[in-house]
């Protein structure tokens, strides 16, 4: 007898003999998957709690959910899918004026994002900055800067991401016309000879974002999440342009004071959550969103890994995920160096993790390091 990994479990169902045509029905039935549930009243609770252990799986509760003593709880239910598959419809059945019907179609829908897949892509990072922390000052002339263009897209780089202000701790504004200025030749440059390549633009303004969309970029990157300039989801939604919300707290002169979290996931989920509904509000639709916890910003050392080991719960939001870790200083930390380039092969470790998890896309400075690392991990992973 032995342990089958996860990966396998298709494989070695097929090998003894499974029928093809029950495939994905059988699969349900060995994989398991746990679902948190925020703050429902003590007595739905108990019913959440009574129905799963009928389906024989579990849901765990408050201590004192069972005398009411607490009036709301969050749970934890966990089985395989096919066990909440049969939680879902029993809860179906009750009133509809309770929360338990609309779990019941939560639960589905959690298992839909659970089971769907990603196809990783890769953003490489382009900085016409003087003051970036990895490589300020190198790509701020054109020539230079179409040199590095020609770079990222012959080592692999699926899309480009090109920022004109430093973002790094204590950097300074950068007005909304110099980041023009030294946007428009790249983007122009890559549109002209690199057509098939998406262009996102790392920006908090929305007069920059508007100026990029204008000349055909495909993504707007806003690490304020639409909290700096109250005109960039309009903006980004009168062009039906992609967005990318990160999640951060203030701005990058006090982002480091801004660490306290009693819980890190939930508080940057809900957090999260929030922006993105602003974005919905404004005009933006859900599939040209997308989500990134902003590794770094407002974030410990501590924080940064924890997220890091549960990215994907972040799933649940609904939306494709972008993961940002290259040569930050907690990745500096943990391949303990202090040049952020002496870093590469540690962000192209996090990176295979993160393709591995089904993330979709990975900003990185070196992707070609990056690239080699995640193809390696796709040999164990397939």
């Amino acid at each position: 007898m032995k342990i089958i990994s996860k990966n396998f479990i298709e494989q070695e169902i097929s090998n003894v003999g499974f029928s093809s045509e029950y495939m994905s029905i059988g699969l349900n039935k060995h994989k398991f998957l746990s679902l948190k549930i925020f703050k429902i009243r003590a007595f739905e609770a108990n019913i959440l709690k009574q129905t799963a252990l009928s389906c024989d799986c579990d849901c765990a509760i408050h201590k004192h959910s069972i005398d009411c003593k607490i009036e709301t709880t969050d749970c934890v239910l966990s089985g395989t899918i096919t066990q909440i598959i049969d939680v879902s419809k029993k809860l179906r059945k009750q009133p509809k004026n309770l929360s338990l019907n609309k779990i019941s179609k939560e639960l589905i829908n959690q298992i839909y994002l659970f089971k769907k897949k990603s196809n990783t892509k890769i953003m490489g990072i382009l900085n016409l900055t003087q003051d970036s922390f990895s490589d300020g000052g190198e790509f701020i002339e054109p020539a230079n800067a179409f040199k590095r263009v020609d770079e990222l897209i012959n080592q692999g780089a699926h899309i480009l991401d090109i920022g004109s202000e430093s973002t790094r701790p204590m950097a300074d504004e950068i007005p909304a016309d110099i980041q023009i200025q030294r946007i428009l030749p790249v983007l122009k440059y890559i549109k002209e000879n690199y057509q098939h390549v998406p262009v996102s633009i790392d920006t908090r303004s929305s007069q920059v974002a508007k100026m990029a969309l204008e000349a055909n970029a495909d993504i707007i990157n806003d690490v304020s999440g639409l909290r700096y300039d109250t005109n960039m989801a309009k903006t980004v939604a009168g062009y039906n342009a992609k967005i990318i919300i990160m999640h951060s707290r203030s701005t990058p002169q006090d982002m480091d004071e801004k660490c306290e979290y009693k819980n890190v996931v939930d508080e940057v989920y809900f957090e999260l959550k929030n922006q993105c509904d602003t974005a919905l509000a404004n005009g933006i639709k859900p599939e040209n969103i997308i989500v990134d916890v902003g590794f770094g910003f407002a974030k410990n050392y501590e924080q940064n890994i924890e997220l890091m080991k549960r990215i994907g719960e972040f799933k649940s939001l609904g939306y494709e995920i972008l993961a940002g870790v290259s040569r930050k200083r907690f990745i500096q930390k943990l391949a303990n160096v202090t040049q952020p380039k002496a870093a590469d092969e540690m962000s192209a470790l996090a990176s295979a993790y993160f393709a591995s998890v089904g993330i979709d896309y990975i900003r990185v400075h070196n992707v070609e390091k990056s690239l080699s690392a995640i193809n390696f991990g796709k040999i164990f992973n397939q």
